[in-house]
């Protein structure tokens, strides 16, 4: 049993997470076609980071990450219907063996219920719904002890969070796990969040286009199918507006739980988490769902609000949902799992000490085309600040893209004709057809030799982070290189100048 001593210096842990919700999706962090006064409220009072990463963008591996603090390959987690590694511990373990009351609401899409996996208190969860989901989609009806509730699944898991927290024992810390399902589709949420936001007055993404521009493995996967091809200006409009009313709806019962934390006197005394599972397209690229390696699809905002966490600070370095765990231990004073690897404590950011904990991420996908299909590792990403280079082995491609100076991924600098336009930029050839009024040639912002030696480096990470991370795919099908038998020894001074 904790000491009052103890249980006066321990803070509360409120972890929300979000389905679908790309790093985009709030106003304080650059949108300002949204409403979120909530989420915007986290972001002033805490500490936000622009784009939080996860290896696998889709629901059950992304999950699985925040839960053990190790990656997909660690955790065995790389889709859906595969058993969390038995050996791993999980985050409501580790808080519930350091004395916290443990909490869960809401979707679990783990395997196993959260009954047995290290939670006191379980309210709500996905699979215990008695509702038709695909008849009914987000109203959904649950057999309580105190007897059967039903409405909207955003209002239902807030007013379970709630009512947990307030009957929570006064003698020991908190820790409630509260995920929700929105803004997952169908998106239907209720009024007047449904209508909030009008088609007309939502301009197109930066990276909108009709269709995805080469196969890359995932084009009919379920996501894709919930619109037509080609990806209609309007459709995708309505498409968006939909998605951020089930956001601001999503936004205002958080506000709820932010009104009961203060009328309770325990706001300043709780650590209060939140990001996403993982991002959606919603139209970029000419896609919708999540199962790609562009960064509105791997990345969903995550911010810290809490004592000891500065508030209003924020940060464009890359943090990993493995980076979660090991940082909610070193922010509640207690141990890290042994088996929690991969991941850093954030902490020495909020603290500035550091500007960074990691310099890059990998990603992949892994899926099968249709439902009743094999599982093919479609994808491979190795991401870093500046750069993303991506593998797609089941047509042999690679893509390249600037993150500084195309950070919607529009220009792929490794299409075969861009080589060609560089060197002949590069040689001084003129195109002595051009009439007079046309613009003159513009010099590229980097020499051949620089993208050959970047895409050199950033293969060379990827094969490191492969064999790190003991991905399969190094024995199925490594990647070979992207410029067939490049060299190694480069141009320093192109690199930095070029």
């Amino acid at each position: 049993m904790s000491t009052c001593n103890e249980r006066k210096n321990r803070p509360n842990i409120l972890f929300i997470l979000t389905d679908d919700q790309r790093f985009d999706t709030v106003a304080a962090l650059g949108n300002p076609h949204i409403h979120t006064p909530n989420f915007d409220r986290l972001v002033q009072e805490g500490f936000a980071f622009y784009r939080n990463f996860c290896t696998t963008p889709i629901c059950t591996p992304a999950r699985a990450e925040i839960l053990t603090g190790c990656t997909s390959f660690a955790n065995h987690v790389p889709w859906f219907g595969m058993p969390i590694n038995p050996k791993l511990t999980l985050m409501p373990r580790a808080f519930q063996d350091a004395k916290y009351h443990t909490i869960h609401v809401g979707k679990w899409h783990n395997d196993g219920h959260p009954d047995n996996k290290g939670y006191d208190y379980v309210r709500c969860v996905h699979t215990d719904n008695l509702n038709n989901v695909t008849t009914h989609g987000h109203y959904q009806r649950f057999q309580t002890p105190e007897g059967e509730i039903a409405g909207h699944s955003t209002e239902l898991y807030t007013d379970a969070a709630i009512d947990a927290i307030e009957k929570a024992p006064t003698d020991k810390p908190w820790f409630c796990y509260l995920a929700y399902l929105a803004p997952h589709d169908p998106h239907d949420s209720p009024e007047p969040f449904a209508s909030m936001y009008d088609p007309g007055n939502i301009p197109l993404l930066p990276n909108h286009m009709p269709e995805h521009p080469f196969d890359n493995g995932t084009m009919v996967i379920r996501d894709e199918l919930l619109e037509n091809w080609p990806r209609e200006e309007a459709a995708m409009r309505r498409y968006r507006a939909r998605y951020y009313g089930m956001i601001s709806h999503l936004d205002h019962h958080v506000g709820r739980l932010l009104g009961m934390l203060t009328a309770r006197g325990q706001l300043d005394n709780t650590v209060i988490v939140f990001t996403g599972d993982q991002g959606l397209a919603i139209g970029s690229h000419g896609l919708l769902g999540k199962e790609n390696m562009y960064d509105h699809s791997i990345a969903s905002p995550l911010i810290f609000r809490g004592p000891d966490i500065r508030a209003g600070g924020k940060s464009t370095a890359m943090s990993h949902h493995v980076d979660i765990f090991p940082t909610l231990c070193d922010l509640a004073g207690i141990s890290r799992p042994a088996s929690v690897k991969g991941g850093y404590s954030l902490r020495p950011i909020f603290d500035g000490q550091k500007e960074r904990v990691r310099t890059e991420v990998l990603c992949e996908f892994y899926s099968p085309e249709e439902p009743s299909s094999e599982l093919r590792h479609c994808q491979r990403a190795i991401r870093t600040e500046e750069w993303k280079l991506c593998w797609y082995p089941l047509i042999e491609r690679y893509t390249l893209f600037d993150l500084i100076n195309d950070p919607y991924e529009l220009t792929d600098l490794l299409v075969p004709w861009r080589s060609r336009r560089r060197l002949a930029l590069e040689s001084g050839q003129q195109v002595w057809v051009k009439d007079s009024w046309a613009a003159r040639d513009v010099r590229p912002l980097y020499t051949d030799l620089k993208i050959r030696n970047i895409t050199n480096d950033l293969y060379k990470r990827m094969i490191a982070q492969m064999e790190i991370n003991d991905d399969p795919l190094l024995t199925q099908n490594k990647p070979l290189p992207p410029l067939g038998e490049m060299s190694t020894k480069g141009d320093k001074t192109a690199m930095e100048n070029g």
